[in-house]
Order: C-alpha cells, then structure tokens, then sequence
C-alpha cells in the first residue's frame, strides 16, 4: 500500500503521545502530493487509539484573523466541552475592550486560556492536533503552536503541523525552526514510486493497470492527486475498462496527451462543468473557503434546492468535503482556481452583495467586514451597520476594522461616531502615533458632542502609550474644562493626570489633582474616579509611607472592584504587592503578587513581568530560592512590554552567586528602571565579591546608594546596605559604615519595619563593633522572615565575638550562621564565613548542615514535592496553579525542575515513580 513508511512514522508518533511522550511532526509536500490522506488515516488511528482529536485546516482568506487557524482546528469540540465554550467566548472578543488594553495584550490573554484549556486536556488523556494547510495560518494561531510545542515531550500531545511549504512567511518559518530545534520530526513527502503508483490505482479500479494505462500514470509525476483525478475522469468517461485480470485504457485515448500539471487538470475540470454548476461554485470559491449553502444561495439569488443539488454533485466528486460541521474545498489551489477565474467586476459586485446580504444578519462581524472591503464603496446601509458592530469588529479583526473604518472615514463629513472607532481601532490594533493623529483631527473638526469625552480619553491613552506623559497631561487640561465633559468623567481624567504627574516627579502638583479627583469622584457618586484617585494617591505615597499608601491601593482595589480598566497606568494588584513587599508582610505579598499575576495572565495585561518579577523578589527574601527561579523562568517566558529582564536576570545572578554558581547573564551596565538598576548593580557587585574584591563591590554599590533620590528613594533599595556594609568594612572605612547606619536609623525611624531596623542595626554593628547589635539584626531579621540576612547577623556576630575573645560564643555564633546558609544552599556564604573566623581564629568543626542533593525526591523543594504529589494524581497545571496560587507558567517551571531531578521525561512516568515510590516512614 502507497506510503506505508510515512504512515507507520505518524502512527508510531501517536502511540508515543498516547505512552506520554508528546511530539511535534512538521508534514511537508506539493500540491496534490497525498497530504490529506495521509492526515485523514492518522485522525482515524488516533481515535483508535482512544485520543482526543482536533483537526481543521487554515484558510487563506482567514489568515489577517487572529487565531483563525485554531478556531478551525477547535471547532469539533465546540458545544462538546463547557471549558472550550468559555474560551470560545474570547476568542470571539467577548468583553475583550474592557478586558485588554490592545489587541495583542488580548491575545496573550487568550494565549494563556487556550494554553490552560489544553494542560486540563491532556491532564485527562492523550490529544492530537493536526493543523493541514499550515501554510496560511494567522500569527496568533502560529505563536500558539511554539508554546504547545514548548516542553512537549513531558505531556501526551501529538501536534502535526502540515503545508504546502513551512518557509512561506516569517512567521512559519520561525515555528519551523523552533520546531525542529525542539525535537520535532521532519517528514517531507515525496513523488510514490512506480510500484505504489500501481498498488493507488489497483485498489481504485479493482484491477492492476495494464501497460498504456500505466504509460497515462506515469504523466501523473507519482503524485496522488493528480493520479485520482485521471482515474476519477477516465472511468467517468467509461475510458478505462476491466478485462482479463487487468485494467486497461480504451484503444481511442492516446496516453502521451493528457496535461500534467493539476492547474491544467483543474481548470480542464472547471472548463467541462454545466454554466449553472460553474457560477455557483465560483460564487462559492469567491466568498471563501468554507460553503454556507445559503449564504450562496441568497447572493445569486438561485433557490436553495438549486443551490443545495450542485454541492450535493461537488462532495460526490471530491471538490467539496463535509467535516461534519461545515462544507469545504477540498484542495485550497481549486478553491484559488475558481476565484480567479472571475472577472474582477463580477468578484467585486458578488462581495458587495454578500456583505449587504449578511449586515442584515446575526453573523460573524469579520466576514461581513471582509466583503465590504472588497466590495468596493460603502452606502449609507453600510455605515450604519459599521458603527454599530465596529467594537466586535475591532476586537476579531483589527486590521479589518481599521482598514474599514479608514474607508468610511474618508470623508471630511463622516459621522464623528466612526471616527472615535477609528481612534480606539487604532490603539487596538497597536498604533498609537497614528490613533493620536486622527483624534486631534477630529477635534480640530469637532461635531458630536457627545463624543468629545471619549474621543479625549482615547488621546490621553494615545500619549500614555507612546512614553508621553507631559503630553498625556497636556491633553487632559481641555478635557476637564470641556462641558461636554461630565463630573465624573472630569474626576477619572483627573485621577489619570494626577498618576502621569507622580510618574514625572511633580509631586505637589500630584498631590492636589488626585485629592480633586477622588472628591469630584464622591461628588459625582462614580466609583471608578474614585478609584483611580485613591490609586494615583497611593503612587505617591509610595516612596514616602508604605502603610498609607497599601492603605489607599485596597482603597482603590474596593472602588474598581473587579471591573479594573485596563488602560490604567499603574496595576493596583502589582502595587499591592511591592506594599506589603516593603512592609516585612512577605506572605501576603507573595498572594497579592499571585493575583496580580493571574489578573495580568486573563488580561495580557503589560504588568505580568512585573508581577512575576516582585513575586520572585518576595521568594528571594523569604529564602524560597527554588521557587524564586521559578518565577524568573515563568517572567522571561512571556512578553516583556515594560523591559523587566534585566530584573528577573539579575535575580537569577544573586542566587546564583549565593549558591556558589557563576553568574549566568550578561547584565547592562544601566537600565532605565530604577528597581532595575539597583538590582543588577547589586548582583554585579556581589559578584565581584565573590571574585575576591570586597573594594570594587562597594565602589558599585556606594554611588547607586549615594545618587538615591525621589522615586528612587533609598526606602526603596535598602537591602543592599548589609552587602556594601561587608564591604566597605573589608576595607575599614568605619566613617561610612557610621553614615550607613545614621542613614538607615533616619529611614527606619520614618518608616519602621524589621528589616529595615534589622539592617540598621547590622551596619551600626559594623561601625562600632561589638556583638549586641548583631544580636538585635538577627531578631530583626527572623520577624522580617529574612533567613539570609539572619544568617548575616550570626557571622557578623560570631567575628565581633571572636574579636572580644568569646571563641566558644563566636563557634556557636558561626554554627547558627552556617545552619541557615546550608538551608538556603548558600555555599559562598558559608565559604566565606568559615575563612572569616578561621582567620580570626574560630575554627566551626563541623561540617554544618548539608544541602539537598542534587538528584532524587529528596532534592526536591518542599514547593516541587507537593507540585509533584498534585501532578501526580492527575491534576493539570491550571488546577494545581489554582490550588497552591501559583501560575500555570510558574506551576510548569517547577514540574520542568521535578522531572530534570528525578532523572524522569514526562509527567505520565511522574505519576507511575510517585505510585511506585515507598511511603516514608
């Protein structure tokens, strides 16, 4: 039988899938190569073999739609599975423009659902995704693919991605290569043989071919398609007659004349076709790929029944396939045959047609929108039917809806309602500059008043996004004294320019716009401007007084509720976290920072990197070092819209250093944020001292610490103090040791915490020696839940012990210290102690506490092992997320780490060495 090896190679594929090792197949062939059937013999298999199946095929005319291609390959299970429903729901841009704050945010989000949708899938049992026609798939759907396939071979997933040609675009060609970079099998069909080439048409015909049949297939090139379609003609033709144990051509046909390429063979086809037959399916072929019988019908204005014998004659024939939820082409090239052999005033006039036939229907906005643009110009009946699906439009299709809006606003006396759509359509789609063009046009044009608002609001936003924050308030002036404008809307635009203003440092002139914001919110009973005015007074705030300032931020969060707008400048849940952050409440940060996450993951929000960032700053702190990393990885997975990699890196680079690893990346000598600053030169520094330089470590952190100011106020930055501490007493400059440590009484006194009294205290005990402050830092510390900076205050403790001749209280002191850094794997800490007090001539005598092994169950963190026990029953990674407030990404980093330690390559081998494992005594 023809291809029996490409076969058994997808077959054996799945049976690895179904065993728990996914894998990613790339199917690469030409026009008419056998593609399909091949794919039409793995679905079967697939089923056989017990596995979800999804397959559907992209479309050209659908490739500007984001996530088309996937809606196509889901839309078997739709109405089937009530999680598939949900997403179906924002794939359809379901409260998309409340929800995001541009299209691209709004397909991360949907990015991450489908990504948890297909987690729970495959925590239930193995799935296939076969994607034909790959070739013409959107970007959305192609960046979906990279993540599917990103540790794939830990789940049961068979992902097939097949085309024409992968390299036909940036985007495939991308998922070609990461593909293949993940392990991915490369299978490209070639031409069938002869052997199979007479096997094909054997198994077709009853009978083995005779040799002038056989001359006729072999002008076929050995590929099936072109093989089926002479076979399908000629027997049609009573051509090809059975006789003497063979099939054979009549004596009247000349097998050296029949056409080879499939163009010619197709449009020969085509030629052959009755008029009635050829104008339907060319109506059909021009309104796209899919066959909506009565769409068809209602265009040429033929009767349904008329309409319904001509595709019931296409499917018998091939040209038309029914999936069992739409009609289709068969081959995309005879669906592109057809179109073209249209007369551009007849395509022109089919589109229009349709696109006036379907306004009048509940259909799906892009469709009409597509044919509306290809009808040419838009009629009154147009307009209105524009202005009021234009947010639907905006959200399924951007740069359909620009592009339209763009046409209907053409002229200078449009409706102003389309040219506020145009705006919004614009910032949707991810252009700014342009959206701040057309809204100040239109405000110099003015017209409808009661657009003013918005059409300002929209400015404002287009400001903010470009980096304009001056501009942004500048737009806001005219805004509050419009009388268009309404109290509360005065109070939100207030509120907005009260949080540009804190951003740009004129803080006074903030202070008094956020407190007119929130009253004109109470007076205007709008709970939104109060809102944003609490929050922006909670900016503000900030770098002074943490308490008031979580204070006004749950303030804030109790008036937005859940309806957060997601063009604030400032995510409230973020800001949450880095509160209680500051504020030594390190548990409840590390869950304010978990829903900021999660918010940001539903929303694509910009603030997810900045999220992850503050959540694995809270883990740093609590010595949680494993799941620090984990929210590192999880940040640089993903998007990064606010340049926040420099934070998580440098994260990475402390722990590392602390563990006695090389530092793994090439940090910036300087970045544009001031967290981001402070903790890469942090790492950097560290790392010198690491290298044997105490004094170059504190020539990088001295000038970062001196130079603090405004919103980098060193309130913000004062776990740094302790290392520049160590190192400036290296090399005993008690003078700025005492400056430190007044500086940090001074900060401490304003704003008091554990830690920062912890690292008062630490300095003041470099400066004047002696081991009672370090015993006060250590108290400090352990109430902070600072387990580091314990094990700081013990060292420290145990040299101005040894120092005052307590040997036997500096060898406990340095016992304690060596417990809590072999808790924390911090094997350059304890190195570095034990040097300290050797040469002060304190020997520990003991080996201290052992680190975890690398390898085996008891390498894994108390946060890995209860990961794994959940993965282990079954649970997804959503549903595990959900349970210990986690992220799906986070959840997935651990499980990555869990199977790397164990020695093991997929979640199904977890679950089979968990049950297998013995119970501890």
């Amino acid at each position: 039988m023809d291809r029996v090896a490409e076969r058994e190679l997808l077959r054996g594929a799945a049976r690895g899938a179904v065993s728990g090792h996914g894998i990613a197949v790339l199917v690469e062939g030409g026009i008419g190569i056998g593609k399909t059937a091949l794919l039409d013999d793995l679905a079967a298999y697939c089923r056989e073999l017990g596995m979800r199946v999804l397959r559907g095929a992209a479309d050209d005319v659908d490739q500007r739609l984001p996530f088309a291609a996937v809606s196509a390959v889901a839309r078997a299970h739709q109405g089937r599975d009530e999680d598939l429903d949900r997403v179906t729901g924002l794939l359809r841009g379901r409260d998309a423009l409340t929800r995001s704050v541009t299209a691209a945010h709004h397909e991360l989000a949907v990015t991450e659902e489908l990504l948890a949708l297909a987690d729970r899938w495959l925590s239930r049992g193995p799935v296939a995704l076969i994607l034909d026609d790959a070739q013409w798939a959107d970007p959305s759907s192609v960046v979906l693919l990279h993540r599917l396939a990103h540790d794939i071979g830990q789940v049961p997933l068979l992902l097939v991605v097949c085309a024409r040609a992968l390299a036909q675009g940036e985007a495939l060609d991308g998922l070609q290569r990461g593909l293949l970079a993940g392990g991915a099998l490369e299978l490209r069909l070639d031409r069938l043989p002869e052997p199979a080439v007479v096997e094909l048409a054997a198994a077709r015909l009853g009978a083995p071919p005779g040799p002038r049949l056989r001359r006729l297939l072999g002008t076929a090139g050995g590929y099936p398609l072109y093989i089926e379609t002479l076979l399908t003609a000629y027997a049609a033709d009573g051509l090809i007659r059975v006789a003497g144990g063979h099939a054979e051509l009549s004596g009247t046909v000349d097998p050296d004349a029949v056409p080879q390429p499939l163009v010619e063979l197709a449009r020969a086809q085509a030629a052959l076709m009755p008029r009635r037959y050829r104008e339907i399916l060319q109506a059909a072929a021009v309104l796209g790929q899919t066959v909506d019988v009565a769409e068809v019908s209602a265009v040429l204005d033929e009767p349904l029944m008329a309409v319904s014998e001509v595709v019931g004659d296409a499917i018998g024939t091939g040209l038309l396939v029914d999936d069992g939820h739409c009609l289709r082409f068969r081959q995309g090239l005879t669906r592109e045959l057809l179109d073209r052999s249209v007369p551009e005033p007849v395509r022109v006039a089919l589109h229009q047609r349709a696109g006036r036939m379907l306004t009048g229907r509940d259909g799906a906005p892009e469709r009409v929108a597509a044919h509306l643009l290809a009808g040419g110009d838009l009629d009154a009946d147009d307009l209105r039917w524009l202005a009021a699906h234009a947010d639907a439009l905006t959200v399924r299709a951007p740069d359909l809806a620009v592009r339209l809006l763009q046409r209907a606003t053409a002229d200078p006396a449009a409706d102003p309602v389309l040219r506020t759509h145009l705006v919004r359509a614009l910032l949707w789609d991810g252009d700014p500059a342009q959206a701040e063009r057309v809204a100040q046009a239109a405000l110099a044009v003015g017209g409808d008043a009661a657009q003013e608002p918005d059409l300002r609001w929209l400015l404002v936003q287009a400001c903010c996004r470009q980096g304009r924050l001056r501009e942004a308030i500048d737009a806001i002036e005219p805004a509050v004294r419009s009388p268009y404008t309404s109290l509360g809307q005065a109070a939100r635009f207030r509120g907005t320019a009260a949080i540009c203003l804190f951003l740009t440092y004129r803080f006074e002139e903030a202070v008094a716009v956020a407190d007119r914001a929130v009253a004109d919110g109470e007076a205007a009973g709008d709970a939104e401007a109060i809102g944003i005015g609490c929050l922006a007074k909670a900016v503000g705030l900030a770098k002074d007084d943490m308490a008031a300032s979580l204070a006004l931020t749950e303030l804030a969060l109790s008036h937005l509720g859940h309806g957060i707008r997601p063009d604030l400048q400032v995510d409230p849940y973020v800001l949450k976290g880095i509160c209680l952050l500051e504020l030594d409440r390190l548990d409840e940060a590390a869950e304010a920072t978990a829903v900021a996450v999660r918010h940001n993951q539903r929303t694509g929000g910009v603030f997810l990197t900045t999220a992850h960032a503050v959540r694995a700053h809270v883990r740093f702190l609590q010595g949680r070092w494993d799941d620090a990393l984990a929210e590192v990885r999880s940040g640089l997975d993903g998007p990064d819209p606010l340049g926040h990699e420099p934070r998580l890196l440098a994260l990475a680079d402390l722990i590392a250093v602390h563990r006695g690893d090389p530092p793994g990346a090439e940090l910036p000598a300087d970045t544009g944020d001031t967290d981001d600053r402070y903790l890469v030169r942090w790492a950097q520094a560290l790392a010198v001292e690491a290298q044997g330089d105490p004094q170059r470590a504190a020539d990088l952190l001295r000038p970062l610490w001196a130079q603090a100011d405004g919103l980098e106020a060193r309130r913000m930055m004062y776990r740094v103090c302790p290392d520049l501490a160590r190192a400036a007493a290296a090399g005993g400059d008690h003078v700025e040791l005492r400056a430190l440590a007044d500086e940090l009484r001074v900060i401490a006194a304003v704003q008091p915490t554990p830690s920062l009294a912890g690292c008062a205290a630490y300095c003041r005990g470099l400066a004047e020696g002696g081991a009672e402050p370090m015993r006060a830092a250590v108290a400090s510390f352990r109430e902070a839940g600072w387990p580091l900076y314990e094990a700081y205050g013990h060292e420290a403790a145990a040299l101005a012990l040894a120092s005052g001749g307590d040997l036997a209280g500096a060898r406990e002191a340095l016992r304690l210290a060596l417990d809590g850094y072999g808790r924390l794997e911090a094997s350059w800490d304890m190195a570095r102690a034990r040097a300290r007090l050797r040469d002060a001539g304190v020997r520990d005598g003991a080996r201290g506490r052992r680190g975890r092994p690398k390898h085996g169950w008891d390498a894994l963190t108390d946060t890995e092992r209860t990961v794994a026990e959940l993965v282990a029953t079954g649970m997804s990674n959503p549903d595990v997320a959900a349970q210990l407030f986690l992220s799906r990404r986070t959840v997935q980093s651990h499980v990555s780490s869990i199977l790397a330690k164990l020695a093991l390559t997929s979640r199904v081998e977890l679950a089979v060495a968990a049950a297998q494992r013995p119970a501890p005594p």
